[in-house]
């Protein structure tokens, strides 16, 4: 099947969160944000979480209709209440205020709670990446619980949150954006088997990845305390964001100028053994994204099924495009 245009998946997206009464505003944004992702190739955290998210609005787990407020503010800080909506709105306010912050003071934070799931964070460091600013960000569930699986190890007791850092450089190539998934190593059996294979370092550096974004993103930031009062019961995430200049820490020019003549270098070097091309994290998303632009964006019939059954599912009309 042809791939699609952004233009036409954008509007069929805001239209499925309109109809489960999300703003008509804040549902082009969270639609543009899954188009967004869905450029860029990550599959996981595109239009698929659509599925996702329209159940969550149809059974009252999630505001449709946000009043999303500032809790408390300085000059290098602010802490937004989601008012239990969709998590891209208040952490793209986050975001922006952080920015402009850091702009002004040099470094600065952001803390989110109250609010639905995030999504991809690449999807934040980059609006930094405009303002060249280096960002590093968590988020995380609020609510831990200690597993109750009798099989569970200590690898069981978290889930997998994200985590991302982004560095800016001058233009023309692509970014350094490592947007991850902080567990590396699926479940109990996989982490097992990269540890007999030799690689406990490396699991351990993902459990205690998974700690440092839940404990920060969720269990600080995504504790309302009583700043606030949650009444729906899918707000329990929290989201915080860091954003630093370069002219901070040093010279942000020469700084930028030096990270793309390093990425671009070490682009040049052979693909490490197994894979088919030399990248950088960040690097292949990049690539997708400019070809969507021009090519579309490809729906697998997996993704193309979701589709059908979410028209369906909410009486809409089959988008013409498929």
């Amino acid at each position: 099947m042809p791939n699609i245009k952004e233009a036409d998946l954008h509007t069929w997206a805001t239209r499925v969160l309109t109809t489960v009464n999300v703003r008509a505003d804040d549902a082009s944004h969270i639609a543009q944000c899954l188009v967004d992702v869905d450029k860029r190739g990550v599959k996981s955290h595109g239009t698929r979480q659509l599925r996702r998210y329209v159940g969550e609005f149809r059974d009252g787990l999630i505001n449709p209709e946000p009043d999303i407020r500032v809790l408390r503010e300085t000059d290098q800080s602010i802490r937004f209440d989601g008012d239990g909506g969709a998590g891209y709105l208040v952490a793209t306010r986050a975001v922006d205020a952080v920015c402009e912050k850091a702009k002004a003071v040099g470094i600065a934070v952001a803390s989110t709670c109250n609010h639905g799931h995030v999504g991809s964070e690449g999807i934040y460091a980059r609006r930094a990446l405009k303002h060249d600013l280096i960002s590093w960000c968590v988020a995380g569930g609020s609510g831990w619980a200690k597993s109750s699986d009798p099989d569970a190890t200590i690898w069981n007791a978290m889930h997998s949150p994200p985590m991302c850092m982004a560095v800016p450089s001058d233009g023309g190539g692509p970014p350094l954006v490592l947007d991850m998934n902080a567990n590396q190593f699926g479940g109990s059996n996989d982490a097992e088997a990269a540890v007999a294979a030799g690689f406990t370092k490396s699991v351990f550096g993902s459990l205690g990845m998974r700690f440092v974004s839940t404990l920060v993103g969720g269990v600080l930031a995504g504790d309302p305390g009583t700043e606030t009062q949650r009444t729906f019961k899918g707000a329990n995430r929290g989201f915080v964001f860091v954003a630093i200049d370069p002219d901070t820490l040093g010279d942000a020019a020469s700084f930028k100028a030096r990270t793309r003549e390093i990425i671009d270098q070490s682009l040049t070097l052979p693909p490490i053994a197994g894979t088919d091309t030399a990248a950088l994290p960040g690097t292949l998303e990049w690539r997708r994204e400019r070809t969507c632009e021009t090519e579309g964006i490809p729906i697998p019939d997996d993704h193309k099924k979701m589709i059908e059954d979410i028209a369906l599912d909410l009486s809409i009309d089959r988008p013409n495009w498929l």
